[in-house]
């Protein structure tokens, strides 16, 4: 009886090291686009960049909301309304905020501000049926 000779075949030591080599630094160049925001469409944000300032004119007495509101997110966002809350002003607004887009506008106040003071403006929406909101101190200046 005549034996065959078994040949195993199988990757070299060096060859498979490059291999797994390969893989993890492939592995490790994901995850370093990942933390870098490099996939931030593939994942859904809301993030809106509000600009208020309270102008108040001193000789009529008449004051003056200026907003700005920049939608930074990948979702669209609606902005219901503004609130002043120290005076208990809510300024209705209907606007559609895409992605990338800014929205101003000066709205008169019907309360008296008095300029030094330090107001909160509190700005409202929804973006896919989540509520959006946005607080921040505004002092009140003169013109």
């Amino acid at each position: 009886m005549v034996k065959k000779s078994v040949r195993n075949k199988a990757i070299s030591s060096v060859l498979g090291t490059v291999i797994v080599l390969a893989i993890t630094i492939a592995l490790g160049g994901l995850l370093y686009a990942y933390s870098q925001g490099m996939f931030s469409n593939l994942t859904q944000n809301t993030n809106i960049n509000v600009q208020a300032k309270i102008i108040v004119n001193p000789s009529t007495n008449d004051s003056y909301l200026q907003l700005t509101l920049v939608n930074n997110g990948n979702l669209g966002i609606n902005i219901t309304k503004v609130t002043i809350d120290s005076n208990g002003i809510s300024i209705p607004i209907n606007v559609y905020l895409p992605p990338g887009q800014q929205y101003s506008n000066t709205f008169p106040l019907t309360s008296k501000m008095i300029a030094g003071e330090t107001y909160t403006v509190t700005v409202y929406g929804n973006s896919n049926n989540k509520p959006v909101v946005e607080t921040m101190n505004v002092l009140a200046s003169t013109v």
